[in-house]
């Protein structure tokens, strides 16, 4: 996790950026960090070579485009406080991992995502979750025509699956809380893998994954806590499917928070079914944040 970085990686992919550029340059503002405007251009291999050259020419001149738009309206936003630079990704080997590549020494990805639906969920490929998955800095995923609260909810949430693997999570939650003056909601959702719940959990049994769960949180919560004093925290434990505690607790938030899989899991499984849900149902941005440091260089 590094969100010390003092540049935001902003991908663009469409004239439709104010959802994203709204949050990205807000962000960059509070963090005194510069906005890095990318988009890569990508056409697949499988055209003959005559009709790859016209069709390469005119995407690279709505390319252009494109970012021209992003920066305009980025530069509009910043009045400039930040610097706004812009770079064009030709010849590449695939969107993912050129923005993956760029993000190492980044603060943090932006990226926005489309509410897709039906047969589209199947058939798009997602280049949210693909740099979710391999992005370096925590990622940024904003929902298309996404408007910040007016006023602001004040409070941040963060998905807690269990303590051991909380860390880079909350340390990320606590600087973007405190970056917004805001109420820092640690939630935790329990579910039994039986699927019994209804047979065999009681109040006595929800008083006691309570207790348990504030228990362990403790030692990990409290170094944060004497770190960042003017964030307030309340820890909610929710007896519910991970994917819906997590969704219902966080109406009225500004911001969720959320861990990703490891980079180094096998394909398919690095970003989680709670975070998937999470960029599918909520109408606020989420970041999504590594759980467990890299090792070595993850691959693109």
């Amino acid at each position: 996790m590094n969100m010390s970085g003092n540049r935001i990686i902003v991908a663009v992919a469409s004239e439709d950026v104010e959802a994203m550029m709204t949050f990205a340059v807000d962000e960059a503002l509070r963090t005194r960090s510069d906005l890095h405007l990318v988009h890569v251009l990508y056409l697949p291999g499988a055209m003959l070579p005559e009709t790859y050259s016209i069709a390469y020419t005119s995407a690279r001149q709505y390319a252009v485009t494109l970012l021209e738009h992003a920066e305009k309206v980025a530069t509009e936003l910043v009045t400039g406080r930040v610097a706004v630079t812009t770079e064009l990704v030709e010849r590449s080997g695939s969107a993912v991992s050129d923005l993956a590549v760029r993000s190492r020494e980044a603060r943090l990805v932006v990226l926005q995502h489309r509410h897709l639906e039906g047969l589209q969920r199947f058939t798009t490929t997602s280049t949210t979750l693909g740099v979710a998955a391999r992005a370096h800095p925590p990622v940024a995923s904003v929902p298309q025509g996404w408007q910040p609260a007016e006023p602001p909810h004040g409070r941040v949430t963060v998905g807690v699956s269990s303590p051991e693997r909380a860390d880079a999570v909350l340390r990320t939650a606590f600087d973007l809380a405190q970056g917004r003056g805001a109420r820092l909601r640690v939630l935790h959702a329990w579910w039994l893998a039986s699927g019994y719940d209804v047979v065999v959990v009681d109040d006595d049994m929800r008083r006691d994954f309570d207790r348990r769960f504030r228990s362990e949180m403790a030692p990990h919560l409290e170094p944060l806590q004497r770190e960042f004093p003017g964030v307030e925290v309340e820890t909610v434990v929710v007896h519910a499917p991970p994917a819906v505690g997590l969704v219902e607790g966080a109406v009225e938030s500004d911001l969720v928070v959320v861990g990703r899989r490891h980079w180094a899991l096998p394909v398919g499984s690095h970003v989680g079914a709670v975070a998937r849900a999470m960029l599918r149902t909520t109408v606020c941005p989420v970041v999504l944040v590594e759980t467990t440091g890299r090792q070595e260089t993850a691959p693109a």
